[in-house]
């Protein structure tokens, strides 16, 4: 008759072993979870001024064309500060617009840099969005 072998301590060899996997495989889920979440909130931000900035009439000859620009970077800052999780002092916000009637837009471009949460498979990073919206009102602009 053969005897059963005691197993005593296998299982905590193999989790101490399989503990180090595990506890990658969390960081950089929580990692790249941070890193998706700063860009969509910084896509979304992007996306909102320009859609705002282009509902604003240039005026003939582009005399309100600063407004458009001033109203698409107020929004975004406004965005990043509701959707990014409060303040960021070193995000910058840039709208000009682009090409000419009867197809000029507004293009809008939001930076911010990040830093890992663990760290342990990512360093900071520089992210980056743009948007352009056709703007809604088509006028020729000043002859030069």
């Amino acid at each position: 008759m053969r005897t059963q072998r005691h197993r005593r301590g296998n299982n905590a060899v193999e989790f101490v072993l399989t503990l180090p996997i595990w506890i990658g495989v969390v960081a950089s889920i929580i990692d790249f979870g941070w890193l998706f979440y700063h860009q969509a909130a910084l896509d979304a931000s992007a996306n909102l001024g320009c859609r705002a900035g282009a509902l604003i009439d240039p005026g003939d000859q582009d005399q309100y064309i600063a407004q458009v620009q001033t109203r698409a970077t107020d929004v975004m800052q406004t965005a990043l500060v509701d959707l990014g999780g409060g303040e960021c002092p070193t995000c910058t916000v840039y709208a000009y617009t682009v090409g000419a009637p009867p197809a000029r837009s507004l293009r809008c471009e939001a930076t911010r840099p990040i830093q890992p949460l663990v760290g342990l498979f990512m360093d900071d990073r520089l992210l980056h969005s743009k948007q352009i919206a056709r703007l809604e009102w088509q006028r020729e602009a000043a002859p030069e």
